[in-house]
């Protein structure tokens, strides 16, 4: 039976709305979900059993869960990974990329996967060439494509071919993934073996491809190592690259579960523009250049998706990098050396500040939620006077780079993240962690940071049982404190449970806001905080980051003067993304259209203006995937200012909504006075922890003519 499809022809439409950055709808486009009739599906044989070490690779090591295990002995790391005797071309010639292809919602809402299709499809068609596609997860596709079962496709000239269809099964279970690259090894073998993870991806934490089927499961990083060590001896070889169409998964982390099983990683540390890799450019390379390695192949991949980024309007945030995964040993181990030095510095406070100076991706803020992914580069730069070590590890870290884009936003980004916790959410996340971290020392000092938390003087807390010997670090029975957890995002007074206190708060002579610490050990920074008093209830309008901070004279200061950012005339909610000496970027909750985001605006320090920079959906609260693409606002389009209700008596937060604001042209945002009425004001103060707390507030009234004048009382 002629199992192929007309896709070119249908998806044409689709293609288009999509790159045009136009969601539609399914209905409009007027596609079936459906699979045409096929003979019963066919079924693979392939089962996830680990294969034993010793019969494998002869060694007495066990891997049953994985191909890499870290080990301690007297302070020092072991790195013991699956080798292979002798390595064999997986085929005879050419290349087969194999997509694991998570559509979610950027299919089913923006067909984005069809487009990638697409974009394979329209290039130069090459015999020795193969894409090989698994496609499920997703409620709905834009061609007829089956969301009820799991069905694998093959590029021919210019079409794509119906070749197997299985049951459905969550794409975030390792026995799917396993299942698929099991199949794609015996069915379209290669010389040159690729494989792609396409979907949202979370970072090192939350993982890849979060199917919408299966509650959004998702492939952690443990789960990936589990299903490509399942097919190890299958693999004659490794693959030439893994590769991640997805957001945030650049990571140290990520490099290291990858180097048993392939010689690069093609990967973004930030989140992905909508338009994700160029497949046609792939595709055209190969077809031209057929023995090609994976690095020649990522010295193209780098310019095309960076040109990608750009032709899609959303560039200033990308980056991109090819990693060397035959690097990766080196770089472990020198960056454990660093975490030593970091550990048992005595400088912790210290430490802890200076990282927060570092580059970080993925939000990393009270409205788009925090991954905790921090550029390892910048991390580096940060520890070098309390951790000398680091200046290797900074050359270990180039050498494995084979290449990298950057946009504007992240210039000085060093091609692998990893993670730090800017802000712990619990002791699940650590929990994680401890799973997937590349030494013993790291965790030790992530453990610190995390119990931190608590409010605890780190200073007395022991945690060095985490550096004791042991086979494989990974297993070896690390618990987070359950009490965990930064209070950002709590509205916390200063208490005597605090980490940083408060000596005095009061107005200087001129009628500055001043608050003076008794001590700055574990400050970290500090920002203005803004409240609306609407009768019973207190709105929170964010957080401005124009503070002057003495540390000679333990001095805080901002003179605020009673304007805020405005969307003509409407104040926004608004928190910092970041700040550099040239730009603050900040964000904040709105509808567009109806639908919950975050608009995100930047404020241009050497022209001293506004500028909106588009909508960000940020990270999912509930299953950790970013949003992949920046939004541009387009004419009509509705905007409803959100502000989150600080205190209504119960223990939820809830947004309340603004006036709406119809797009119609450049969109005006400047400092403005704030409404008539009375509002708060006080300071908040975080420390090295990520904890933040609330100094005590004063009440200021704004008169209809833009005056303003405090209630000073309420200091002394």
């Amino acid at each position: 039976m002629n199992k192929r499809r007309s896709f070119i022809a249908a998806l044409t439409a689709a293609a288009v709305l999509a790159l045009s950055g136009c969601s539609g709808t399914v209905d409009e486009l007027d596609f079936t979900d459906e699979a045409p009739e096929t003979e019963d599906p066919i079924q693979s044989s392939h089962t996830n059993d680990a294969p034993d070490a010793a019969e494998s690779d002869g060694g007495e090591r066990g891997y049953s869960d994985g191909a890499t295990q870290l080990s301690m002995s007297g302070g020092n790391l072991g790195i013991n990974r699956r080798t292979r005797a002798e390595s064999k071309a997986m085929g005879d010639s050419g290349w087969t990329i194999l997509v694991y292809l998570c559509g979610t919602d950027l299919e089913s809402d923006y067909q984005a996967a069809s487009t990638d299709i697409y974009e394979a499809i329209s290039a130069q068609y090459s015999d020795d060439v193969h894409i090989v596609y698994q496609t499920g997860g997703t409620s709905q596709w834009a061609y007829g494509f089956s969301k009820s079962t799991i069905q694998r496709f093959v590029n021919i000239d210019g079409d794509v071919e119906l070749v197997d269809e299985i049951a459905n099964a969550s794409m975030g279970s390792a026995d799917t993934l396993a299942d698929f690259v099991s199949w794609g090894i015996e069915n379209y073998p290669a010389e040159n073996m690729g494989l792609v993870f396409w979907d949202h991806g979370g970072g090192s934490i939350s993982g890849v491809c979060f199917d919408q089927l299966h509650d959004s499961d998702s492939l952690s990083l443990r789960e990936i190592d589990e299903a490509l060590n399942s097919v190890y001896d299958e693999m004659t070889d490794k693959f030439e690259f893994i590769g991640f169409d997805a957001c945030l998964m650049s990571a140290l982390e990520t490099a290291n579960i990858l180097v048993p099983y392939a010689n690069y990683m093609f990967a973004s540390e930030e989140t992905e523009p909508g338009g994700g890799w160029n497949y046609t450019d792939i595709m055209n390379f190969l077809a031209e250049n057929p023995a090609a390695d994976g690095a020649e192949l990522g010295q193209m991949q780098c310019p095309s998706y960076y040109q990608h980024c750009v032709d899609s309007g959303d560039y200033e945030g990308a980056t991109f990098a090819i990693i060397d995964l035959s690097a990766i040993d080196e770089l472990v181990i020198s960056f454990d050396k660093t975490a030593k030095e970091m550990y048992e510095s005595g400088s912790f406070n210290d430490i802890a500040r200076a990282i927060y100076g570092a580059d970080n991706f993925g939000g990393n803020n009270l409205s788009e939620v925090y991954t905790n992914m921090v550029d390892l580069k910048g991390l580096l730069n940060a520890v070098q006077p309390y951790a000398p070590n680091a200046a290797d590890t900074l050359v270990k870290l180039e050498n494995a780079i084979v290449c990298s884009v950057n946009g504007t936003q992240h210039s000085g980004a060093g091609g692998l993240s990893l993670y730090y916790p800017l802000c712990v959410q619990g002791s699940q996340e650590l929990s994680i962690f401890s799973e997937i971290c590349t030494g013993s020392y790291y965790l030790a000092f992530v453990d610190q940071a995390a119990y931190g938390t608590t409010g605890g003087d780190i200073f007395g807390y022991d945690n060095s049982y985490i550096l004791d010997d042991c086979d494989d670090i990974w297993d070896y029975g690390y618990s987070a404190d359950d009490d965990i957890g930064s209070n950002n995002g709590d509205f916390t007074a200063i208490s005597d449970d605090s980490t940083i206190n408060v000596e005095d708060v009061y107005f200087d002579e001129v009628g500055t806001y001043t608050v003076q610490p008794s001590d700055m050990d574990a400050f970290n920074y500090a920002a203005c905080s803004l409240f609306a008093e609407l009768g019973d209830i207190s709105v929170y309008l964010g957080e401005d980051d124009n503070v002057f901070i003495d540390y000679d004279s333990m001095i805080i200061t901002d003179d605020f003067d009673g304007t805020w950012p405005s969307l003509d005339g409407t104040p926004l909610l608004i928190e910092a993304v970041y700040v550099t000496d040239d730009v603050s970027v900040f964000t904040g909750p709105i509808l567009l259209n109806g639908e919950q985001t975050n608009l995100r605006i930047e404020y241009d320090w050497n022209v001293g203006q506004w500028n909106v920079i588009g909508v960000w959906s940020g990270i999912d609260p509930y299953t950790g995937a970013a949003a992949r693409e920046t939004i541009s606002l387009r004419d009509g389009d509705v905007i409803t200012p959100l502000y989150l209700v600080a205190f209504d008596g119960g223990d939820e937060f809830e947004y309340i909504e603004s006036d709406d604001y119809v797009v119609n042209g450049d969109i005006k945002i400047d400092y403005e006075p704030l409404y008539e009425g009375d509002y708060s004001y006080s300071m908040s103060l975080y420390d090295v922890y990520g904890n933040c707390y609330y100094t005590d507030t004063v009440t200021f009234t704004c008169e209809e003519d833009g005056s303003i004048f405090f209630y000073r009382e309420e200091l002394e």
